[in-house]
């Protein structure tokens, strides 16, 4: 099936959010990066994220999982004062 996010596997649609994606990331991105000051917090939920979207799991969230990818790759990747791999000099 094309677009496994969004259907079960007997084909049936799961769930329909009306509205703008990037809207939602956006308010999931700025809830997020107060509950997960932590940058172990934001891998651990980004590692359950990941095994949601795996196991075509119910409780999965493509929108928190875009959020937390955005904040992982956000300059300090939710770190305040510390660089990213990309951001450090050569």
């Amino acid at each position: 099936m094309g677009n496994r996010g969004c259907c079960a596997r007997d084909g049936r649609l799961r769930a329909f959010r009306p509205g703008d994606p990037e809207t939602d990331v956006r308010r999931r991105m700025a809830a997020l990066a107060v509950l997960l000051s932590r940058p172990e917090d934001l891998r651990r939920a980004l590692r359950d994220s990941r095994k949601a979207a795996r196991s075509g799991a119910a409780g999965y969230d493509p929108a928190r999982h875009a959020a937390l990818l955005r904040l992982l790759a956000a300059p300090g990747g939710n770190r305040p004062g510390h660089a990213t791999a990309r951001e450090q000099p050569r």
